[in-house]
């Protein structure tokens, strides 16, 4: 069997070809942009993966690495203080790449045929304990109105590492403070709910800020494939904030997340 979504792996590879030909075409490319164009390259490869992906497991792994090199990619682009005439075509391709290769990420996993005759239901597995660190936000009532509920914002703590699936996330813009924060709980609030957040780093680095609901990921949804969890959207995010937050990325891809 082959992986469905090879056809849109293998557009969107030779769509980010003409990318990085453009930034490779700067004879006086600074070490910033090089960096860029090796995430580039990196996104190319996983997408070369995907083609020859036999399974559909294996294909979207694949996806998903390259969206996560791209949106590395079109955060260090915003913070690339140089000109360059490369640079504005690459960040267009790389939104039109991502534009293409999201719905590949939302997409179920093919399932094996039922069987003929009736099997026996499946008994739900119930969440494993995790980590408070890493799965339980700390939230109490917090003084402050709320613009979206005209109560007060709730306090929540997201401890972000290395390998913790607690992670920041970017849009096709690929801006840091455009993005926000991925806390993955299986205590999640309502789409909507203002809240401060703590947003603690590696190296006892933190910093906070205001924000709000923006996604869920339902703890209860058994067809996702996805870490549960809820998306906080930033609203002010200071110039000191995002320089801690543009300082991880360069160690950590973020995730992708549009509406």
């Amino acid at each position: 069997m082959t992986y469905s979504g090879a056809n849109t792996a293998r557009e969107a590879r030779e769509n980010l070809g003409r990318a990085l030909e453009a930034l490779q075409q700067d004879t006086n490319i600074p070490p910033d942009v090089m960096a860029v164009a090796q995430n580039i390259a990196q996104s190319v490869g996983a997408l070369f993966e995907a083609e020859r992906a036999s399974s559909e497991q294996d294909g979207k792994a694949s996806v998903k690495a390259a969206l996560g090199s791209l949106s590395q990619t079109l955060a260090l682009l915003q913070d690339v203080r140089s000109q360059h005439g490369g640079i504005a075509t690459a960040t267009e391709v790389l939104a039109k790449t991502m534009s293409q290769l999201y719905p590949l990420t939302t997409v179920p996993s093919r399932m094996p045929p039922a069987p003929s005759s009736p099997a026996p239901a499946p008994s739900v597995p119930q969440p494993a304990p995790a980590p408070a660190a890493e799965r339980q936000p700390s939230v109490r009532p917090a003084s402050g109105p709320s613009p979206y509920r005209g109560g007060p914002r709730l306090d929540v703590e997201a401890n972000i590492g290395a390998t913790t699936e607690s992670n920041f996330y970017v849009g096709f813009s690929g801006e840091i403070s455009e993005g926000g924060v991925f806390l993955a709980t299986y205590e999640v609030l309502k789409i909507g709910t203002a809240v401060n957040a703590l947003v603690t780093l590696p190296g006892g680095f933190e910093f906070k800020t205001e924000g709000f609901v923006r996604f869920v990921r339902d703890p209860m949804d058994l067809n996702s494939e996805a870490e549960p969890g809820m998306g906080i959207q930033f609203e002010s995010l200071s110039a000191d904030a995002r320089e801690l937050v543009l300082r991880f990325v360069r160690k950590r891809p973020p995730m992708f997340y549009d509406d």
